[in-house]
């Protein structure tokens, strides 16, 4: 018998239930570890379950959403396949912890030493001697508290990330990884599960970051972007010139320069982060919201005009 019928639709409750248990992950792990399909009592044998009726019972909860049951076996569902690839990416199972330490990278604003620390699924960064970007963190462990000193922001990335890297290439992975994210983000695709993002903007009108961050947003920018799905959780903001990331022009001109940020290398990092962070704004109104943004590589400069929801309406080079 071949069930190839769609995926049944679960809700998150009837999801959850299916997954709490040690025999349907260890299912589910062992057929990700699996190109071809496995016949049930192979599968008894891999998964290590004497009882051949709870066996069946589990798997039969399975199959339909998670498992799909060939003539010649069983295998993964797409859906079974986002849960191993959770499982091992540690996101639901380790917790790494990376101190805050000093490594080779100069801070985009004054040059001075980066710092990084991993915690909970994000690389923080921190620059040794100046003020950074922003005065409060967004960290899940301290939401809503005044950020350490320099607090630059932070790249995504799973535990996985961390295992078997230095404190440099984990800083590498987590800038890659980061930017993979963003862009598809900043084009309107939630990184997450793929629905689409409401994009708005934000403007401290009485902006003065002249000492570095501006004693009324907590902020290096005056314009900040945040991002919400439409169908899960994912919610982020950030400061604007980064949400410019899916910028057809912005691409273009990095490029031109040598830098690619798809595939960044570690003599080209330091100036793709310059280009990305050390930018000049302005706002030329807030009602309509338009506002300007010049990124520089060498002597050469991009300037980027925005309209709501940081569409580009205008880039000029010089």
């Amino acid at each position: 018998m071949t069930d190839d019928s769609p995926a049944r639709t679960l809700s998150p409750d009837e999801a959850f239930e299916l997954l709490g248990n040690e025999t349907r992950v260890a299912i589910l792990r062992t057929l990700g570890g699996t190109e071809d399909p496995v016949s049930f009592s192979d599968l008894r044998e891999r998964v290590g379950t004497a009882d051949s009726g709870r066996f069946n019972y589990h798997l039969d909860r399975l199959t339909g959403h998670f498992v799909r049951k060939r003539a010649e076996g069983y295998e993964l569902r797409r859906a079974g396949e986002r849960v191993v690839e959770a499982v091992l990416s540690g996101a639901v199972t380790d917790a790494p912890v990376l101190e805050r330490t000093q490594i080779d990278q100069p801070c985009h604003f004054c040059g001075a030493p980066v710092a990084v620390r991993f915690r909970e699924e994000r690389v923080e960064l921190y620059c040794t001697e100046c003020p950074g970007s922003y005065s409060r963190t967004s960290s899940p462990t301290e939401s809503g508290t005044d950020a350490p000193g320099g607090y630059l922001g932070y790249h995504p990335l799973p535990p996985a990330g961390v295992a078997d890297r230095d404190p440099e290439a984990v800083f590498r992975a987590a800038w890659f990884w980061g930017h993979l994210e963003l862009t598809a983000a900043a084009a309107g695709v939630c990184p997450r599960c793929s629905a689409t993002l409401d994009r708005s903007t934000r403007v401290c009108e009485a902006h003065d970051a002249g000492a570095g961050l501006c004693e009324t947003c907590g902020r290096r920018y005056a314009v900040a972007f945040d991002l919400s799905c439409t169908n899960c959780i994912y919610d982020e903001s950030g400061a604007a010139p980064v949400g410019l990331a899916d910028s057809g022009a912005l691409v273009g001109f990095l490029l031109d320069h040598g830098l690619n940020p798809f595939a960044p290398t570690a003599e080209s990092l330091p100036r793709l982060n310059r280009a990305f962070h050390d930018v000049t704004e302005r706002v030329v109104s807030t009602d309509p919201f338009e506002a300007r943004f010049t990124f520089a590589v060498g002597d050469d400069r991009l300037t980027l005009t925005v309209g709501e929801d940081l569409q580009v309406v205008d880039a000029e080079r010089a």
